[in-house]
Order: C-alpha cells, then sequence, then structure tokens
C-alpha cells in the first residue's frame, strides 16, 4: 500500500462516519425543536443518554451557565494577563495565521504511535508508520501548511505543568503514546482511545501519567495509574462522538493539589464557533516528550464535534482545547483525531460537561 493510498482510504472513511454521525444527532436535533417543551437537547433520545452512561474499569462499571473554574494548586496562580487577552502568550506566534483559511496555510518511545492506531488503524498502516514515522502524520493528525507550532520551554509554569505526557500500556502488552490534563486532584481528562482500545483488550493495563514533562526532565515524577474512566457510547459502540475518558491516579498521586489543574466548561454552539482556541500536548513528531502549542479559530461546531486547523501530530490524542477569557482558562474540547478536513475534539456538551464533573471529585 502507498503512503498515498493509505491517506485516501482513512481520510474517506473518516469522512463517512462523521458524515453519519451527525446526520443522525440533526435527526435528533429536529425532533427537539418541533417539541419546545423540551430544554435539552439531549433529552430528546434515550439512546443519546445511555451511551453517555459512565463505565469503569474498576467495576464490570449553553452559554455561560456550565463552567468550572480553573485550581492553581500549591505552586501557585500564573503571571496576571490582559483581560482581553485569548492566546497563551507565546513569543515568536504570528497572530496572522488565525485569519488565514486552510488553502492560505497549507528510541523504543520513539517508535510508539499515538492511541489513535490501537483504534482506526489498520495493521499494515500501523507497520508503516512505525518504519517511517512522517507517514504517522498523514493519517491519525495533521500539520496544515507551515508548521509554526510553539515548544512550551517552561513547563513548570500554569497551565503547562498540569498537561501531562501518557504512555499507555495495553491488555496485550502494546504501548502507546498520548496527552492528558489535570481537572481535579486526581483526575485527568483524555481521548476514550487512550484508556479503552478495543483491538487491543479493552481497558488499558496502565498508564503512566508524566504531567509537566520537558523531553528527559520529569520535574514532578510520574505515576502509574490503573483505574479509568469512559463512557458506554465509546467502550461498546466505539463512536468516536463519545472519544472521551478519565484517569484516576492513586491516592497518594494528588498532582492537582500542588500543581493545580483547568477549568472546563459547556459553551454554545454560537459562542463556539470562530473561537479562538488554544491547544497543547505531547506530539511524536518532535523531539521525545517535548510539549508543543498551538492556536486557531474553530470553524466548524457540531452537537458533538469542535473542528479547527490547529497543527496537531501523533501523541496529542486527549490534549486540551481551551479558552482564555479574563485570565481564566476553561476547557471547550478534548482533541482526538485529524482528517483532510480539520483536526477535531470531542466537544464539552452537556452529557460530557456532567461526566467530567463527576469524575472530577472521585
Amino acid at each position: 500500500m502507498t503512503k498515498e493510498s493509505t491517506e485516501e482510504q482513512v481520510f474517506s472513511e473518516e469522512y463517512i462516519e462523521d458524515i453519519e454521525d451527525e446526520l443522525e444527532w440533526v435527526e435528533g436535533d429536529i425532533e427537539a425543536e418541533a417539541e419546545p417543551s423540551v430544554a435539552d437537547e439531549y433529552e430528546t433520545e434515550a439512546g443519546e443518554l445511555e451511551d453517555h452512561d459512565e463505565v469503569s474499569s474498576d467495576e464490570p462499571i449553553a452559554g455561560e451557565v456550565d463552567l468550572e473554574p480553573p485550581e492553581y494548586g500549591e505552586e501557585g496562580a500564573p503571571s496576571a494577563v490582559e483581560a482581553d487577552l485569548e492566546l497563551e502568550p507565546m513569543e515568536g506566534y504570528d497572530e496572522s495565521i488565525l485569519e488565514m483559511s486552510r488553502e492560505e496555510a497549507q528510541t523504543d518511545e520513539a517508535r510508539m504511535l499515538d492511541a489513535w492506531y490501537a483504534e482506526f488503524a489498520d495493521p499494515t498502516t500501523i507497520a508503516l508508520a512505525r518504519q517511517q514515522p512522517s507517514i504517522s502524520q498523514t493519517t491519525a493528525e495533521v500539520v496544515i501548511g507551515k508548521d509554526d507550532r510553539i515548544q512550551v520551554n517552561n513547563t513548570t509554569a500554569y497551565p503547562w505543568r498540569t498537561i501531562c505526557s501518557l504512555i499507555m500500556t495495553a491488555r496485550d502488552g502494546s504501548r502507546w503514546i498520548g496527552t492528558g490534563w489535570l481537572v481535579g486532584p486526581r483526575t485527568v481528562i483524555t481521548a476514550g482511545h487512550c484508556v479503552y482500545m478495543h483491538r487491543h483488550g479493552g481497558w488499558a493495563k496502565s498508564i503512566e501519567v508524566i504531567p509537566g514533562r520537558n523531553g528527559s526532565r520529569r520535574p514532578y515524577g510520574s505515576c502509574i495509574a490503573t483505574s479509568f474512566r469512559s463512557v458506554k457510547g465509546w467502550t461498546r459502540k466505539k463512536r468516536r462522538s463519545h472519544d472521551y475518558g478519565a484517569i484516576i491516579l492513586p491516592r497518594n498521586c494528588a498532582y492537582g493539589n500542588r500543581l493545580g489543574y483547568f477549568g472546563y466548561a459547556n459553551l454554545s454552539h454560537f459562542s463556539l464557533l470562530g473561537l479562538t482556541v488554544n491547544l497543547s500536548g505531547y506530539p511524536g513528531d518532535k523531539p521525545r516528550g517535548t510539549q508543543w502549542w498551538h492556536a486557531r479559530r474553530i470553524k466548524w461546531v457540531t452537537s458533538r464535534r469542535l473542528v479547527y486547523n490547529i497543527d496537531t501530530a501523533g501523541g496529542q490524542s486527549g490534549a486540551p482545547v481551551w479558552r482564555l477569557r479574563n485570565g481564566k482558562r476553561h476547557v471547550v474540547g478534548i482533541h482526538t483525531n485529524g482528517s483532510a478536513s480539520g483536526n477535531s475534539a470531542t466537544r464539552i456538551a452537556k452529557p460530557v460537561f456532567k461526566n467530567i464533573k463527576k469524575w472530577k471529585h472521585v
């Protein structure tokens, strides 16, 4: 299989599945509009609500209303920022790219792939990606046009220290990489495919969580977790629209109390469309274990997804997509994958918001 045919096959499958998911949801939206007494669009379909039912590895288990504030932990609050600042203050970033269209923009661990491959790639693609890392960037994630991502050098500052490098060991012994972010004292949010891998035994055997990692430096050490959360829509149905989950750290590893954690928000469609958002994580195409940031506007919003042209690469599955406003950082999406039409995140819609709130206090 050539590189070109691999790209075409993956993008075609992703596009078809995305359209089917969104058409299914549009039907639900129309029904909700026809019944004005229903305030919450998610309550119109019992099946959709059930898909957001929590499952746990520990058991056979609108507007600006929904906001959870960030916490800064014992290490303290970040430096004061201007009230109207939307982007993280990153030296060297050309903000004019925010206005560009897509067309205008155009070791052992080193061989680990993003957990996206564990779910969605065929064996041939996986083998090629391990041998030729550049191929991995044409499927799981996309760098659009010029690569102007910026490395985060001071990973011990907030919010960078709350973003975690993940090394997953699946039930079958295979190993993968990803990104997560602290949302509470012992809770790390990530993509569902980082905690539950259908093709590799289901729940991960273990995940090493490394907050604020900077290459070989681990300023806060690391912690091995074996307790995870996701939802039925992911673990039972493998729906990309429900691709989110949580890592519960051991009680002796409450990183959030020291380092702080992100806030998160369920924003309305119109609040999200065109919103400038930040994304940072641990891409596999950069020096091992280094954190990289990028930002652009959200170009497409659906009931369950956010789509943007932010540059990402394999290894950033689970990274936070956040808004900075009035000095507060609220995550609005959980980065999951890329496609020809743009990289995307699971939107923190109301059911997602509720589950994160529950997992935050585990």
